[in-house]
């Protein structure tokens, strides 16, 4: 029987992230949803697309229940840079509340429209 591969473990596949970049999205994602129970993550940007240089970061959306505030904005961004220390990675998060992602004013973006068609689920 084939084990059904996951969109972050095609990224890998094809050369697009490191396996070092897996490991620090496996270990945020842990982290995040041991904080934070029903959060959501989608990669998205050049790294996804394949067009990645050797200075590109692997972009991350990360979509709470709830709202966001400064203190937990920090304590992300404080998890996430402990994380690229950690895993010599650059991740990127884009951090918002789920509620405000899926608001009217937000759904009318371009990197909404791109982020939901381009995006992967992590």
């Amino acid at each position: 029987m084939k084990l059904k591969v996951n969109g972050i473990e095609k990224l890998v596949k094809k050369g697009f992230i490191s396996k070092s970049e897996k490991q620090a999205l496996d270990k945020l994602i842990a982290e995040l949803k041991a904080s934070w129970p029903g959060v959501k993550a989608k990669v998205f940007g050049s790294k996804v697309k394949g067009i990645a240089d050797d200075e590109s970061d692997l972009d991350i959306l990360i979509l709470l229940p709830g709202e966001v505030s400064g203190d937990t904005r920090r304590q992300i961004i404080y998890k996430v840079f402990d994380i690229n220390l950690t895993y010599e990675t650059n991740l990127s998060p884009l951090i918002m509340a789920e509620g405000d992602w899926e608001g009217k004013l937000t759904s009318l973006l371009p990197i909404h429209a791109f982020i939901e068609e381009e995006g992967i689920p992590c």
